[in-house]
């Protein structure tokens, strides 16, 4: 990760034009209220996963309303664009080790069936080509969003999302893995947690997740899973040798286990996670960072995150000063000149300079 990565985005929801450089591969966001920093986590998920299951994705992370989007499916993604003016184009221009992409957003009011057909070629007669060659035909209100992908200047690839007033529809929503963007209320069910951390321990990193729990907690001795009772990860401990649910052990635990679970259980060479510091103790912070940093060397995984918090960007640095070169504080703030959007890229040397001298670090 010797070139430096980077990221400009513009006309993307609060973002008319911001430029952003230095990331390294765990990366924590701060700034004041409303800055913007689910936005950057949002753009950055864009850029990494351009396709429509992200724009679902972010569509359910800001709790829309599907209410809302059949009454107006024309203004269905006004609400992406900086200034709500969807005429123009969104922007997403970045290099990550090494590879260079450019991803440009558009609003299409008019779309013919033909765009569709490469698509077809491969799940026609299905329900989903039918319901798309309907879906196009309707004299309904409708818009679709065109995402295209130009990755190293290789031919330009595209893909489309319809909304009507019966919902949003792609052909790509059968083919595409979820999006690995916890949002600050993001929640897995005890089946869902115990069926990631049956495939995690059978591929043989149920270790992994046990080890980042023992550091929040030394009484924890083991995980494991029955499956001749209600599916759910069952936490062992010096008292308890035959278990207790995982929801019994508070916010900390199963949020720690949640995010492990996405490191280990899917192959996306990133993660987001907004607001991290939600439901972890203080006291327990650095060592969550600790081994965040661990994982993501040894899984060869980008962490971006953001948190309000002062103590976690303290405790991102205290823990940072462990893996030199590997974490990258970014400051979002108004530029009083201008008004707009800058971000301010520290590593976690400049980071802890001032922090001791009491600088403003948080979009003061």
């Amino acid at each position: 990760m010797d070139q430096e990565q980077r990221i400009r985005i513009q006309n993307f929801r609060c973002f008319k034009d911001l430029e952003v450089k230095g990331f390294k591969r765990v990366n924590l966001i701060g700034g004041q209220n409303n800055i913007g920093k689910t936005t950057l986590l949002e753009a950055l998920s864009l850029y990494f996963h351009p396709n429509p299951s992200s724009i679902s994705c972010l569509k359910e992370v800001r709790k829309e309303s599907d209410e809302e989007l059949t009454k107006r499916p024309k203004d269905a993604w006004k609400n992406l664009f900086h200034g709500e003016n969807d005429t123009d184009s969104i922007f997403l221009d970045g290099c990550f080790n090494g590879d260079n992409q450019n991803i440009v957003i558009s609003v299409r009011d008019a779309i013919q069936i033909g765009v569709f057909e490469t698509f077809f070629e491969d799940i026609e007669g299905t329900n989903i080509a039918k319901k798309m060659v309907s879906l196009l035909q309707e004299t309904n209100p409708k818009s679709t969003l065109e995402i295209q992908r130009i990755h190293n200047k290789y031919q330009p690839s595209k893909r489309y999302i319809v909304a009507n007033t019966r919902g949003l529809f792609s052909p790509d929503f059968n083919h595409q893995e979820p999006i690995p963007f916890l949002s600050s209320y993001y929640y897995l069910s005890n089946e869902q947690i115990a069926r990631k951390y049956d495939r995690i321990d059978f591929d043989g990193k149920g270790k992994e997740v046990l080890q980042l729990l023992q550091t929040l907690d030394e009484s924890i001795e083991g995980l494991r899973t029955y499956s001749h009772i209600e599916p759910t990860l069952y936490v062992q401990t010096k008292t308890q040798k035959r278990g207790l649910p995982i929801t019994l052990f508070g916010d900390a635990i199963y949020r720690t286990t949640v995010i492990a679970l996405e490191l280990l259980s899917q192959e996306n060479p990133v993660l987001f996670i907004d607001e991290i510091e939600n439901g972890i103790h203080h006291t327990n912070q650095q060592k969550v960072w600790q081994a965040l940093f661990h994982l993501s060397n040894q899984l060869n995984t980008m962490i971006f995150a953001t948190t309000h918090s002062l103590e976690m960007i303290q405790a991102f640095k205290q823990a940072g000063d462990e893996f030199p070169d590997r974490g990258a504080y970014i400051e979002l703030a108004h530029d009083p000149r201008t008004d707009n959007i800058v971000a301010i890229t520290r590593d976690t040397d400049v980071l802890e300079y001032e922090l001791e001298r009491n600088k403003p670090v948080r979009g003061e």
